[in-house]
């Protein structure tokens, strides 16, 4: 009696400290805190290498990614009805090679009944299901360490931040170091994104960066930065805004002469034509006294200069603004407006350019603003990590990027990405779709920039 009674004890005790250890790991926010960098992350995607009968030819996968050199690669479970079991073959061949494997899988855009006639099998369109079972196949192979949804936003109508955190649950609770990463496209990631999903996620995949600052932008969203720099107004790339949305910063004034004039330096870096859309405004006392479209011009600065003297009709005191105004709403329009040396003559400032902190700063819209309590130092209040996969499959990046697409070309993208890994503004790379076949011309060159980047005696990111 007393022996059981000792071992239901022990088994009770157990128990509680595992529950315990779960509801601690269930409770830390997904994205990382501030301050922690994984390991190097170098990676390819999909592409696998079949024998005749259609099944992956795992061992040759294996050898041809141990050539490459990756740390990652990412399983596609859409090929095939057998994806699923030769995922299971090739894990332990993987984790010989010392290679991690992410699992990969389609959204409802990409499966039948809505494309093709061929489902993710053996689950499916049940993702949650999903969650459980590659989970606990991380659980028997310890080098599968993540799974990714492809095309996450488009389907985001889905997988709601309620769904996905059902989708952690229910994986967690059987494996809390399983991560889950989104496939997100750059033109959807905003500030909205990060703040609806940062609680559920363990980071993005974001395909396919069409410039260093694209990279960068995203970098700065993901750890909770402030985009525009001192004394700058902006609007970011990729994201849509409507008709009247708008970012001003003003300040009071006071009467100190007889006439009263203003000058500053101001420029903004787009010169295209497209012009009705972002408006440069001068305004006092929310009466417009200068405006100037966004389109056409110079990056130069130029100097601008603004009679008041008939702007205060008897007043001694006044409300000087700044403002950018969407006079349409933009899909994709992005805008940086740099102000400097501003300068007055009758007119007193409470505060000048050289302190922007002190300026109100009001907003609608998805603008940013170098102004304010904005630009004080802060502690972030998270950061997730970014993967940035770039095309290595000529036709996508054709359509990515245009002609050429050579593997010369390719392997260019490919260093700006690496650099950016460098400089910490992201987490890893990750290849698309690269050729890994025998007499592939983008192999070799893709090899020598992952061992160029690849410190010695590299351990496996986590």
């Amino acid at each position: 009696m007393n022996t059981a009674r000792s071992a239901f004890v022990h088994a009770l005790m157990k128990t509680r400290l595992l529950s315990l250890l779960l509801v601690i790991l269930s409770a830390a926010t997904h994205a990382q805190p501030a301050g922690t960098r994984p390991a190097i992350h170098l990676a390819d995607y999909d592409a696998e290498l079949r024998r005749p009968d259609g099944r992956v030819d795992t061992s040759a996968m294996v050898q041809r990614l141990k050539e490459l050199g990756v740390t990652t690669y990412y399983w596609l479970i859409a090929h095939a009805a057998t994806d699923w079991d030769d995922l299971k073959l090739f894990l332990p061949e993987a984790a010989k090679a010392h290679i991690e494997v992410w699992a990969y899988l389609v959204p409802p855009s990409e499966s039948a009944p809505k494309y093709s006639n061929l489902y993710p099998e053996p689950f499916r369109l049940d993702y949650l299901r999903w969650s459980e079972e590659i989970a606990r196949l991380s659980l028997e192979h310890t080098n599968l360490t993540a799974w990714v949804i492809d095309d996450f936003y488009e389907n985001h109508a889905l997988y709601t931040p309620a769904y996905v955190r059902d989708m952690q649950q229910r994986a967690k609770r059987l494996n809390p170091s399983l991560r889950f990463l989104p496939l997100m496209y750059y033109w959807e990631i905003n500030r909205k994104f990060a703040d609806d999903y940062r609680t559920v996620i363990d980071g993005v995949v974001a395909a396919y960066p069409q410039s260093v600052e694209q990279i960068e932008h995203a970098w700065a969203i993901f750890n909770d930065v402030a985009i525009a720099e001192p004394c700058e107004l902006t609007f970011p790339h990729y994201t849509p805004s409507h008709q009247g949305d708008f970012v001003m910063v003003s300040q009071s004034a006071s009467l100190s002469g007889n006439r009263q004039s203003l000058t500053f330096l101001e420029r903004d870096d787009f010169t295209g034509p497209t012009a009705g859309y972002h408006f440069k405004q001068l305004l006092v006392n929310d009466s417009v006294v200068w405006e100037e479209d966004v389109a056409g011009g110079t990056n130069d600065w130029h100097q601008i200069h603004v009679d008041l003297s008939q702007q205060f009709g008897g007043k001694s005191n006044a409300i000087i603004a700044f403002r950018l105004l969407d006079k349409k709403g933009v899909s994709n329009f992005g805008v940086r407006w740099r102000l400097k040396d501003l300068r007055t003559e009758g007119l007193k400032l409470s505060a000048s350019l050289d302190t922007p902190a002190q300026w109100k700063l009001e907003q609608r819209g998805p603008f940013e603003a170098g102004f304010g309590d904005t630009i004080q130092a802060k502690n972030p209040r998270f950061q997730i990590p970014l993967f940035v996969m770039t095309a290595a499959q000529p036709i996508e990046f054709k359509l990515r990027h245009g002609e050429p697409a050579n593997p010369e070309r390719i392997s260019q993208w490919l260093r700006m990405c690496l650099g950016e890994m460098q400089k910490g503004k992201c987490n890893g790379v990750v290849t698309y779709c690269l050729d890994k076949s025998t007499n592939s011309p983008t192999f070799p060159l893709v090899r020598s920039l992952f061992r160029e980047h690849k410190p010695p005696n590299t351990k496996l990111a986590r």
